[in-house]
C-alpha cells in the first residue's frame, strides 16, 4: 500500500467550486470562489489505494449546536489508524440538506487534513469565478439578490494527474542539464591546463573535443557520453603532465 498516491491531484471533473465571497462593483458582478475534493471522488481515491477492505469512516455529533466530526480510517499493518477533522452543522438539526452538507464537509477535511487528500488544492492562488451567461452554475447576490451564471477557473497544469508528471519530468530534463552542463565545464578547465606558461593540449585538439561536446545532447545518454570524454581528457592530462615532469 503506498499512501503518497492518496496525496496525487485529482481529475478536473473531481473538483467541486464553492463560492466564497461575491458582489457586484460599478455594475460588474465578480465572485470568489474556492476548491474542494468530491466526497465521492476520496471515497474512489481510498478505494483504489487503500481497497475497500482497509479503510472505513465514522461520524460523531460534538455540541449542542452541532458538529460532525468525521474520522477515517485505514487499516496499516494490521492496525487501524484514524484522523478526525469536523464540519460546523449550526442549524442541521432542521435541515436535511445542512446535515448533508455537514458530513460532506467533514469527509473533506479529514482526508485533506489527516491523509493529505486533495491538500494541494490549498496552495492554489486565489480563485475568480468566470461570470458569463451561459455558466454552468448560478448563484445570487446577497445583498441585491440578483442572480447570475458563472463557471469555474481553469486549474494550472500543476493541479492536474499530468500535470505534476510534466512537472516532475520538467524538473529532471533540467537538472540532467544541470549536471551536463557542469561537466562541460569541468572538460573545459582541463584542456586549458597550462604547465609552464605552455597549453598541455594543442589548439586543433581543443577544437576537436569542443565538436565533440557541441554535438552531445543533454539528455541521459549524453551524460553518459559527456562522462566518458571527460575520462579520456584528464587521463590523458595526467600522461602528458607525467611525461612533461620526466
Amino acid at each position: 500500500m503506498d499512501l503518497s498516491k492518496l496525496k496525487e491531484p485529482f481529475k478536473a471533473e473531481d473538483i467541486e467550486w464553492r463560492i466564497q465571497q461575491s458582489g457586484e462593483t460599478n455594475g460588474r458582478i465578480w465572485a470568489k470562489v474556492l476548491a474542494y475534493v468530491t466526497a465521492r471522488a476520496i471515497e474512489n481515491r481510498l478505494d483504489e489505494v487503500c481497497g475497500p477492505e482497509n479503510w472505513k469512516n465514522e461520524f460523531r455529533k460534538e455540541g449542542e449546536n452541532g458538529e460532525y466530526l468525521c474520522g477515517i480510517s485505514i487499516k496499516i499493518d494490521g492496525e487501524w489508524i484514524t484522523k478526525w477533522d469536523g464540519c460546523s452543522a449550526s442549524g442541521t438539526n432542521s435541515n436535511i440538506d445542512g446535515f448533508k452538507t455537514a458530513l460532506s464537509g467533514s469527509i473533506k477535511r479529514a482526508a485533506a487534513t489527516g491523509w493529505g487528500i486533495g491538500r494541494y488544492l490549498y496552495s492554489l492562488d486565489e480563485g475568480w469565478a468566470v461570470i458569463c451567461d451561459d455558466g454552468m452554475y448560478s448563484a445570487k447576490l446577497k445583498d441585491s439578490n440578483k442572480w447570475f451564471k458563472w463557471n469555474p477557473p481553469a486549474l494550472p497544469a500543476w493541479a492536474l494527474p499530468k500535470g505534476r508528471k510534466a512537472k516532475a519530468a520538467a524538473k529532471s530534463e533540467e537538472e540532467i542539464k544541470t549536471q551536463g552542463n557542469t561537466i562541460i565545464s569541468r572538460i573545459g578547465l582541463v584542456m586549458k591546463r597550462e604547465e609552464n606558461g605552455s597549453m598541455v593540449f594543442t589548439e586543433p585538439e581543443i577544437n576537436q573535443i569542443r565538436g565533440l561536446v557541441a554535438n552531445t545532447q543533454l539528455n541521459e545518454n549524453g551524460i553518459k557520453e559527456l562522462e566518458e570524454l571527460e575520462k579520456f581528457v584528464r587521463m590523458e592530462l595526467e600522461s602528458r603532465l607525467s611525461k612533461m615532469a620526466a
